[in-house]
Parts: structure tokens; sequence; C-alpha cells
């Protein structure tokens, strides 16, 4: 199967946003991946797995007899800086179990004028099970980036999802102390927009931050958002279990959906939040075992 992502098709209800038009002309660096989930003979394996450029799926040995896969995808370019495109394609077939993650937290570079942007679609079919469980996305100072990620639900499905991101390695002694970042998460279920969120932060970034109503002095943070008929029935535990947190959390529920909502003074601090959150919501399942190298 060979195909150039150019551009991600709108999904359903999908409104048609600037930022999908701002993509750099010339790329330093392109990658794309196009993979699929189907049931073969009882249980989830792998059905189409399309790589291009920086990015590689790779499926590691289960740990144990029966598990779910758990697909890895990894940048080969070691971060992403000016000029560069990710494409991100997943799709959880009818009755599915999967989880997908990253090998390691993706790094964006300083920017020299137009930045950098990914774009992440993902559709669950019916009856399916879905995890999207990328780690970390660490921003250097002066980085530009734009990301983009559309979440297409059918019925009877349950979806858990996270977005993380770190404003410097506070243990490298770094600050972001200026740049841009554009994030937007849109979540559809069948065919209607349910969920739309959006964080712009450009120019003064460390002095954004420090504002009560954006971070009060946050440098990570992370949106963790849980779809399903259950959704309702899991807030109890997951407050529980934030309960232990060590920076700031909450946690609501309606309409069938649940945010978790994360800030953090440091990227070590927020991976423990978020170990907590997802710890109560996959039922006490471990982590992914690049979540725990």
């Amino acid at each position: 199967m060979h195909r150039r992502f150019d551009r991600v098709e709108d999904a359903p209800g999908r409104d048609s946003g600037q930022s999908r038009g701002q993509v750099p002309r010339s790329l330093r660096s392109q990658g794309a991946v196009d993979i699929s989930f189907r049931k073969r003979e009882g249980r989830s394996a792998i059905d189409r797995s399309f790589q291009s450029g920086c990015l590689r799926m790779r499926l590691p040995r289960a740990e144990s007899a029966g598990e779910a896969p758990c697909a890895v995808l990894m940048n080969t370019a070691g971060g992403v800086a000016e000029g560069d495109r990710l494409d991100l394609r997943v799709r959880w077939g009818r009755d599915t179990l999967a989880t997908v993650t990253t090998q390691a937290a993706e790094k964006v570079y300083r920017a020299l004028a137009a930045g950098c942007a990914i774009s992440t679609e993902l559709t669950v079919e019916r009856g399916a099970r879905a995890e999207w469980l990328p780690q970390e996305t660490i921003l250097f100072d002066a980085c530009r980036l734009r990301r983009d990620a559309r979440i297409v639900l059918e019925e009877d499905v349950t979806f858990l999802g996270v977005e993380a991101v770190v404003l410097g390695r506070a243990a490298m002694g770094e600050t972001m102390r200026s740049g841009s970042l554009r994030d937007r998460m849109r979540i559809w279920r069948n065919g209607r927009l349910i969920y739309a969120d959006t964080l712009a932060l450009d120019g003064d970034i460390a002095a954004l931050t420090q504002r009560a109503a954006i971070g009060g002095g946050a440098r990570a943070m992370a949106v963790i958002v849980h779809a399903s008929d259950s959704a309702a029935a899991l807030l109890d535990p997951v407050r529980d279990a934030l309960a232990d947190a060590r920076a700031l959390a909450a946690a609501s529920s309606w309409n069938g959906l649940l945010a978790v909502r994360l800030l953090a003074p440091d990227g070590e601090t927020l991976r423990h939040d978020i170990a907590l959150a997802l710890s109560a919501l996959r039922e006490g399942r471990p982590l992914p075992r690049v979540w725990r190298c």
C-alpha cells in the first residue's frame, strides 16, 4: 500500500481550521504512519501497516499470553524542527482492543519561521476498545508547533486518550521562554461533535503560563479523555486515585465523557499524576512497557 499524506481529510462534522492550511512548503523531514487493527481468529491483530519517511511502527512481543497488541510509534529523526510534518492515522476495527503509544517523548526544537506540524486522525469502529497513549511532547525554547488531533467514534466504543506537553526539561535547567503552540483536539461520536479543546500560546510563553487562568506557573500539562457508556461510573475512582497527585489535578464527567486535566511544575511530576489517572481508567493494568523504561 502506497499513499502520500499531503493533508488529512475532514472528519465528520469537522470545521476547516486554519491550522490545517499552514503547513510549511519546504519540508526538512516528513513522516507518515497509517495503521489499523482487525479481529482475526477471535483476537485483535494488525491489519494494515503503512510507514514512510521518519515514522516507524513496531509491535513488541506481548508480556503475557492473551495480551492485546500494543503498537509503538517512533520518530527516527530524533524530534521535529523547522519545516517538519508528521501525519498519523490509526483505525481500530470493529470489536478490536489495542493500544498505540510512542517509544519516547517527542521533542520539538527551535523554529526559524513557520515551525512544524503534527496531525493525528483516530477512528474507532463499533464495539472497539481503543487506547491512544503517546508519551509527552517536550517543547524547547523558541519552537513553533501546530498539533491537531481528530478522533471519530462510532457507537458502543471505549476510547482512552492522553496528550501531554512539557515546556522545557526542568532537570536540564531548560525553560521555554518564547515560541508558539496551537494544540487542538476534536472528538466526534456518531457524526456529532462532542468534545472540542484548543490551547493557543504565542509570544512570551513564560509570562503567559504564570497567569492563574492559564498555568499558574506550571511548566507541564496534560489532558486525558475517556469516552464510553461507563464514563460517569469511573469518575469517583479517578478522583480517588488523584488524591495522591503531586500537583494540580481535576476530573469531570458529562454525556458519556470523562476528562482529566493536570498541571505540574515539571515532566516527572506530570508523568506520576498521569500514571495515577490511567491506572484507574485502565482498571489497574500496567502502563505500556515503554512508559516504564
